[in-house]
């Protein structure tokens, strides 16, 4: 009963901190520039979510076939630019 009680009020406080944007569940094609999840759900932001973990699978599996510690470092921070980059909003 306190946890349910907890929740409840945790979810007010939710509803009153967040934006309107946020507490919608669906996002309306038309207006999709109103919305701040609105590139994520495009199929060209998709591919190049697969393409970042491909790179991230790929980048693993090298870490664990050659777990030599400046390899691993490398291989972590190499992976963690290219993604930023590949995932960045320019075009």
């Amino acid at each position: 009963m306190m946890k349910a009680l907890i929740e409840f009020h945790l979810y007010l406080a939710l509803i009153t901190l967040m934006p309107t944007w946020y507490q919608r569940d669906c996002i309306e094609e038309e207006r999709l520039s109103k919305h701040a999840h609105y590139r994520r759900q495009s199929e060209h932001y998709q591919a190049k979510r697969k393409l970042v973990k491909a790179l991230w699978t790929g980048t693993g599996t090298l870490m664990l076939i050659f777990p030599t510690p400046p390899l691993v470092v490398g291989g972590l921070l190499f992976s963690t630019c290219l993604s930023f980059a590949i995932l960045d909003e320019g075009k």
